[in-house]
């Protein structure tokens, strides 16, 4: 990933799947507004579920509900509880970070809205996060779902896909999510785990306020 010179970066280090990433979500949303001015927000996908190739047993599908049960309580977020009912559906989320780096690659920007339109169609709306369909459809205002589909399956989508994995695993982010933050001179750990807004917001600004005093 580069960066514009001279601009700090937050990096969001997440996942389509990760539940987790979908309770803290709205807490970078208020970061990202009250510090517009002063950063840039962006998404490192670091495919969390990728390593999925059958279908859930009914212990796992348990065991996930009472995960988000658990999410849920500690985050405040809302939760439908249910898994998609379509029989396609693997619970594999590389497909979903292709179609965020599709999209990024189309636009030009960091794909906030459509990351979390696929988070909110899986959790809140229990859809099939990895079908093409759905994909195509949550990306309507950018392309037809043809293009997408064409630009999930494309080599160049594919392999910068797997870099942000590859990043993300350099930067030592396996608990997700994890933020950090690059004033300069590479990312910086600010959190990993969850976090709310009133820690990060004060948190970023100090250390963003710190690395501008620091400039010559």
């Amino acid at each position: 990933m580069a960066y514009p010179p001279d601009q700090p970066t937050v990096l969001f280090v997440t996942d389509p799947l990760c539940s987790w990433c979908w309770g803290m979500l709205p807490q970078m949303n208020q970061a990202r507004d009250a510090l517009a001015d002063v950063a840039r927000f962006d998404l490192l996908l670091a495919g969390l579920q990728i390593s999925g190739t059958a279908g859930l047993s009914e212990v796992e599908r348990a065991r996930l509900r009472h995960l988000w049960q658990k999410v849920a309580a500690a985050t405040g977020q809302t939760f439908a509880g249910r898994l998609p009912e379509d029989p396609a559906f693997l619970y594999h989320s590389e497909l979903a970070c292709r179609a965020v780096e599709a999209v990024r690659q189309m636009t030009g920007t960091c794909p906030w809205s459509y990351f979390e339109a696929i988070q909110r169609t899986f959790y809140l709306d229990a859809r099939n996060p990895c079908s093409f369909e759905v994909l195509g459809e949550l990306a309507e205002a950018t392309c037809t779902p043809a293009e997408l589909e064409r630009a999930i399956r494309s080599r160049v989508v594919r392999e910068a896909t797997h870099a942000g994995f590859e990043l993300a695993r350099a930067l030592g982010a396996h608990a997700l999510p994890t933020v950090l933050l690059d004033t300069g001179d590479g990312p910086k750990l600010v959190c990993g785990g969850f976090a709310t807004a009133d820690y990060l917001i004060p948190d970023l600004s100090s250390r963003l306020q710190a690395a501008s005093d620091a400039k010559p």
